[in-house]
């Protein structure tokens, strides 16, 4: 399972050069140490810190994963011959689990589920992978320095909030899909999809 929350979103410029910070997605305000996605370091039952809620012995899932998905984005606007242009310069997108808001239930934790949560994680890596590709792409011009600073920071919060959108019904889809772990079969083609996509995320949906 994963837990999730809205989104947010702010924006400072300086002249010619924007930083646009975005902190978003399965997150919540307090956090403790955030755990980056490594390849080489899968994630462990030890890192769910988090008490479980009060009524998770009733639940469908047994445990929980908390994550955040951020962004940085600076990108430079210039002139030329009375026209403007602006470009994304550089993108840092990163993938944490949050143990703090993660849980599991004790007598449920066994391997089974904790691969059911790590692919919930790698997920969430395609799309910090997918983010990191489209707002690379950005660029646009017009005939005034406002007007490209807008149409970036437009283009930058429309297509990053379609992807943070997407990939939280991604991972609801999988949820449902799998039963929470409980359908083999449809946890065995989740898994291996999102390996896939993992590999080419900008095949990811």
């Amino acid at each position: 399972m994963i837990e999730s929350r809205s989104n947010r979103m702010r924006v400072a410029s300086v002249l010619l050069a924007v930083l646009l910070c975005s902190g978003v997605v399965f997150a919540t305000e307090a956090q403790t140490e955030s755990i980056p996605w490594e390849q080489a370091s899968p994630i462990s039952w030890s890192l769910f810190q988090g008490p479980p809620p009060s009524d998770a012995a009733h639940r469908t899932e047994a445990a929980a994963i908390h994550m955040t998905l951020r962004w940085r984005v600076s990108y430079a606007i210039s002139s030329s011959g009375g026209n403007w242009s602006g470009r994304v310069n550089e993108v840092t997108v990163t993938n944490t689990m949050e143990p703090g808001q993660s849980w599991v239930l004790s007598s449920k934790a066994d391997a089974y589920i904790l691969a059911h949560e790590q692919t919930h994680f790698d997920l969430n890596e395609v799309y910090r992978r997918k983010i990191e590709c489209v707002l690379q792409a950005i660029t646009c011009s017009g005939s005034s320095q406002q007007g490209v600073l807008d149409s970036l920071n437009a283009q930058i919060r429309d297509q990053a909030g379609a992807l943070l959108t997407k990939v939280s019904e991604m991972q609801a889809l999988y949820d449902s899909e799998t039963s929470h772990s409980k359908n083999q079969a449809m946890q065995a083609h989740w898994d291996h999809q999102v390996q896939l996509w993992l590999e080419n995320p900008t095949a990811a949906p």
